[in-house]
């Protein structure tokens, strides 16, 4: 059986106390923002303090500093409070039934989604549609999301997940890299090619290690591009020439249509990850979003860009 919150949870008026003076570093700053005495502060933290059974601030003559069990609770009170007051206003904004809330990945959305959005526009011209471009998935009701859109291995919790379109990793790059170049005709040649890299920050990413190793080439780059921590940077980088990227294929497909971007090799490495539609299991969908719902439905199942180079 769950335990109530309120046997477990510090006295809430000091956790939004602490929250203050902690973001002051000072008990006199904090009572004015909070329209209290700054002996009001001092108790309720002292009460906080008891009731944890550990100093939270460190007295020194200069001020106050947070001991490391302050910080600790600091980024926890921090992001619940912050959590709580999104929500909150959330929920006093008056959404009409024509409204709806989707979110995604910066580099979805610009790569992928926006070009397709027109078309569910022009259908449903009554509906607003609401674009959350960022990556967490905390809560998706709480946090009034409608639905959403994620890569992963299709498991997350509290949500119901289908399966949009798999992914695929093509090697691009710009026609210009290519212009006056001897040809690339496999996946060891790009060992002499200047490979732009992506920082190792996300877990479901291809490295140029993994990628080269899945068609039997062991050794190292001769030239290494450089490496930069945001994928649409990377993908820039490759339409102004200046090396080979690794992309997914329903990333690129457009840049493929275009002309902008080509494959210099007809190798594709399959992952088992994919991009999903998520779905809150505790809300049922609104007619709106059971119709943005089908037209993307409808929008994956159309033809990629050609496997073949």
């Amino acid at each position: 059986m769950a335990v109530a919150l309120s046997k477990t949870l510090p006295p809430t008026n000091s956790l939004v106390v602490f929250e203050a003076a902690a973001r002051h570093g000072n008990f006199t700053r904090a009572a004015e923002e909070l329209d209290v005495t700054q002996s009001a502060v001092s108790r309720q933290i002292q009460l906080l303090e008891d009731h944890l059974g550990t100093s939270l601030f460190q007295r020194h003559s200069r001020g106050l500093a947070l001991t490391e069990e302050g910080k600790r609770l600091q980024r926890a009170v921090a992001m619940g409070l912050e959590h709580i007051a999104n929500v909150s206003a959330d929920i006093r904004r008056k959404r009409g039934p024509d409204e709806l809330t989707i979110a995604t990945s910066v580099t979805f959305a610009s790569y992928w989604l926006m070009a397709r959005m027109a078309s569910f526009r022009a259908s449903h011209p009554g509906i607003a549609l609401r674009l959350v471009a960022s990556s967490p998935i905390i809560d998706l009701t709480s946090s009034g999301i409608d639905l959403a859109i994620r890569f992963g291995e299709g498991e997350w919790p509290g949500v119901e997940s289908i399966r949009l379109f798999d992914d695929e990793i093509w090697p691009v790059c710009a026609p210009s890299y290519l212009a006056g170049r001897a040809p690339i005709r496999s996946p060891r040649d790009l060992l002499n090619e200047s490979l732009l890299h992506l920082s190792k920050y996300d877990r479901n990413w291809v490295t140029w290690e993994v990628f080269l190793k899945d068609f039997g080439v062991e050794e190292e780059p001769t030239l290494r591009g450089p490496t930069y921590d945001n994928y649409m940077i990377l993908i820039q980088s490759a339409l102004r020439g200046e090396g080979v990227a690794l992309c997914g294929r329903r990333l690129a497909e457009d840049f493929i249509a275009q002309g902008d971007l080509v494959r210099p090799i007809p190798e594709i490495l399959r992952s088992s990850r994919g991009f999903y539609l998520l779905k809150p299991r505790d809300k049922q969908l609104s007619h709106t979003g059971r119709l943005f719902e089908k037209w993307l439905l409808d929008e994956a199942m159309k033809p990629a860009a050609p496997a073949s180079e």
